[in-house]
């Protein structure tokens, strides 16, 4: 098997090309490759880890992290099966090893960042106090003395917030799938949902403890001296910011100076994406019955594809109205599936339909004229040879119009009264002579059990004395007829002059066609067979209805839930519908391209197209929410505030992410090739929706000075000047800047903390807040708890 696999590129010679094969051992490769590529998602991972050293320049918190996000995915599969008893672990849910790399990056990202920010603002405070000699001193007042405790519930205060936004968006965007109808989607978005919730759990107690204890371990000990690994990750990181800081300004300038063009530009590219989903050529659904499990060159595919063009592939059901479509009408047993939606072996319990009775003389000619209605549609196929089963009101009504003693009959056999009857036949009759000519009807050779016709049980008080002398419910002697049977089913099947067909509106067409006559002749029928429904072969047909509908509803779901988050936490209508609407436009986009590629809505793309809503709304609510907080109140200067903070670290997201994609896109089968394109995608699109067209509208078209802006209910008190005391920034002209920290490396994280604005700075912080322009503006926010500073002081 494995040699197959490095071996099958090369299967030609001088003379002869061997284009494609089948071994019967599609699942079997398909099953290996599985696991074999999970180096590519690996190294993917281990490029979004390289990233963090880079960033953080600690390899502690690096393992740490990466240790975080493999026990997300432990803890999420634990809850998956033994919490939420989940027996299915369908292969998609790889899909969540890839997406969740790439959040838990994210996640650590913004954890350093303000984690850096609140040692260099509060140490470059303190050292501010220290300095002034009308200050009261620390030792005189101890308000101003610092803590690893105090610092760590500051960072936890910015940043649990901040990740909690990200993570119920796109927790929320996963669980909508669970409203799909497929039970790979249910599964996938239950387990990438908990994935998400897990890692959001993680990131706020095993993040904080690690960097806790590289504070009080490990910073001493680095601080002795610096390696040579770790000069040139510090020379990285200034050339990076030096980078990162001509790359904001750069695409600062264009989106202020330019920001209609960007608008009439990303705006035309929406209405043609939306015209390419919803129009021409459309998002379409699969019209093969099997699911690619490899690239199209390979050459299973390409068997695959070549296969009906040889005579010996081709079956009996081809010719002779074998591949028609069947029609099977069923009384007596409720169409409900109170199955295990999760687990596709669990096919529930049978429901009796305890008003069924075909026994009665309204019942019998009701069907009688029904198998008569039916030979006069036209999609019915006319059948020339004898099928006993499709109708057996027919076939029951020429049994019971047999002599009741036959001349040629040598016993002289008295068949009364299953004989000479006339139909309609009385109630008793009819239960008593009917299991006789099933019986009779089986033993030749034209009756095809199992498929049509009536289905008995045993009345209650006889069911041990039937279920001996009859265990197939089908082979009836006549010892056992004298046995009160039932007729607890009854199907009754005829053939279609439709072909069977794997184009959705051809299936569709047949489907409501005879489902819509079906009803109108169970409107003329009698209370005892109104509970009657129609089945044929749509078993396609019924995932790609699912696909279509179902995929509407889990995207309506995610956007609907997303814009109350936005809504939130912005407390404004028209930052949330920007964003909302912004991040429509990346989703149409998104599906545009991969349309564009070939794509069709099967199972792995319906669960893209969800997955899509919860990574590009991050971005939009990022650039959302600093907006609103942004220390001025006119539209331009917000603006400006909002990208010269969020630029940077939105770059990081979509580039790690993108980058982990990119890579799977070597791989040897389809599915993690379309992750890997799906990512890649999605994120290009989102970023540059949401740092162009979002943040143009903005400028042009933003609220400002608190147009349409909501506000939370003030439940507590107002706090005293002197609770806020321990936040009060000095005067500009009286703040000198220091590397006073904790440990002696903080220093290195204040200098990048210094160098760096930190995305998420304005969020919480009282002090005031420097502008682009270089002034300062008073943006104070909520009062901490009175005697904050004091309850994580530690007593000397």
């Amino acid at each position: 098997m494995a040699s197959f696999v490095f071996i099958y590129s090369d299967l030609s010679n001088e003379l002869v090309e061997v284009i494609g094969m089948d071994l019967g051992l599609e699942k079997e490769l398909f099953s290996e490759l599985l696991l074999t590529d999970v180096w590519l998602v690996s190294l993917g991972g281990l490029f979004v880890m390289a990233c963090v050293w880079l960033y953080t320049g600690s390899a502690f918190i690096t393992v740490m992290s990466s240790c975080a996000i493999c026990f997300s995915l432990g803890l999420a599969y634990f809850v998956y099966t033994l919490v939420f008893e989940f027996t299915f672990f369908p292969y998609m849910n790889l899909l969540a090893v890839v997406v969740i790399i790439g959040i838990g990056a994210d996640d650590v990202f913004l954890f350093l960042k303000i984690w850096q920010c609140v040692l260099a603002e509060r140490f470059s405070k303190s050292s501010t106090l220290n300095t002034q000699s009308t200050l009261p001193t620390p030792l005189e007042h101890n308000e101003h003395t610092e803590t690893l405790e105090n610092l760590m519930a500051l960072t936890m205060r910015h940043a649990a917030a901040s990740m909690f936004v990200t993570s119920v968006t796109t927790a929320g965007a996963f669980y909508a799938s669970y409203s799909s109808s497929i039970t790979a989607i249910k599964c996938f978005g239950i387990f990438a949902g908990t994935v998400v919730v897990t890692n959001y759990l993680l990131m706020i107690t095993w993040l904080p403890a690690s960097v806790s204890i590289m504070e009080r371990l490990f910073a001493s000990r680095m601080s002795c001296q610096q390696h040579l690994a770790q000069k040139l990750i510090n020379a990285c990181k200034k050339s990076i910011n030096r980078f990162c800081e001509l790359f904001e300004e750069r695409i600062t300038h264009c989106i202020i100076n330019y920001a209609f063009l960007w608008l009439i530009l990303f705006a035309i590219l929406g209405a043609a994406s939306a015209i390419i989903v919803f129009w021409y050529p459309g998002l379409q659904l699969p019209e093969k019955q099997y699911f690619q499990l490899f690239v199209s060159h390979h050459p299973f595919e390409v068997y695959t594809k070549l296969r009906h063009q040889f005579w010996f592939e081709k079956s009996m059901k081809e010719y002779e109205n074998f591949n028609n479509m069947s029609m099977r009408f069923v009384w007596g047993v409720e169409a409900v599936d109170d199955g295990d939606y999760t687990n596709p072996n669990s096919y529930g319990n049978l429901h009796y339909d305890n008003n069924f009775n075909i026994s009665s003389k309204a019942s019998q000619i009701w069907v009688r004229k029904f198998c008569q209605n039916m030979r006069q549609q036209p999609f019915h196929q006319a059948t020339f040879s004898f099928l006993l089963s499709n109708c057996f009101i027919e076939n029951f009504i020429r049994f019971m119009g047999r002599r009741c003693i036959d001349d040629m009959d040598t016993t002289r056999t008295d068949l009364t009264p299953c004989c000479d009857a006339q139909f309609p036949f009385e109630p008793h009759i009819f239960e008593l002579c009917l299991p006789q000519c099933i019986s009779n009807l089986f033993e030749t050779r034209f009756y095809r059990p199992g498929k049509a016709g009536p289905k008995f049980a045993a009345a209650p008080n006889h069911l041990e004395q039937y279920l001996e002398s009859n265990s197939s419910n089908e082979i009836l002697s006549l010892e056992t007829t004298s046995a009160q049977i039932i007729v607890k089913a009854l199907v009754i099947e005829f053939d279609s002059n439709v072909s069977h067909s794997a184009v959705y509106t051809n299936t569709k067409l047949f489907y409501e066609s005879v489902e819509s006559w079906f009803q109108q002749q169970l409107s003329t029928a009698p209370m005892e067979l109104r509970g009657g429904w129609f089945i044929s072969n749509l078993d396609f047909f019924n995932v790609q209805d699912s696909l279509s509908n179902d995929t509407i509803v889990a995207i309506a779901l995610a956007m609907a839930a997303s814009l109350v988050v936005l809504l939130c936490f912005t407390l404004n209508f028209l930052i949330s519908i920007y964003a909302v609407f912004t991040v429509s436009l990346t989703i149409f986009n998104t599906v545009a391209v991969l349309i564009l590629l070939g794509w069709k809505l099967n199972v792995l793309e319906s669960i893209a197209v969800s997955t899509a809503i919860g990574l590009a709304v991050d971005f939009s609510l990022h650039y959302g929410i600093h907006y609103r907080l942004a220390p001025s109140k006119e539209r331009v200067a917000a603006t400006e505030f909002v990208l010269s903070r969020i630029i940077g670290p939105t770059v990081m997201a979509a580039a790690t992410t993108a980058f982990a994609g990119g890579i799977m896109m070597a791989s040897n089968i389809l599915p993690y090739i379309q992750i890997g394109i799906f990512l890649v995608v999605v994120m290009v699109t989102s970023w540059l929706y949401a740092t162009f067209f979002l943040m143009s509208l903005l400028k042009v078209a933003g609220p400002q000075y608190g147009f349409m802006q909501l506000g939370w209910p003030k439940w507590r008190k107002r706090r005293t000047t002197k609770a806020n005391k321990f936040y009060e920034r000095s005067k500009p002209s009286q703040i000198i800047a220091s590397e006073q920290l904790l440990t002696p490396t903080s220093s290195a994280i204040v200098e990048m903390a210094n160098s760096e604005t930190h995305e998420l700075e304005s969020l919480n912080s009282n002090s005031q807040i420097k502008t682009i322009s270089g002034t300062e503006s008073g943006h104070t926010l909520p009062a901490l708890p009175v005697d904050f500073e004091h309850s994580f002081q530690t007593v000397h």
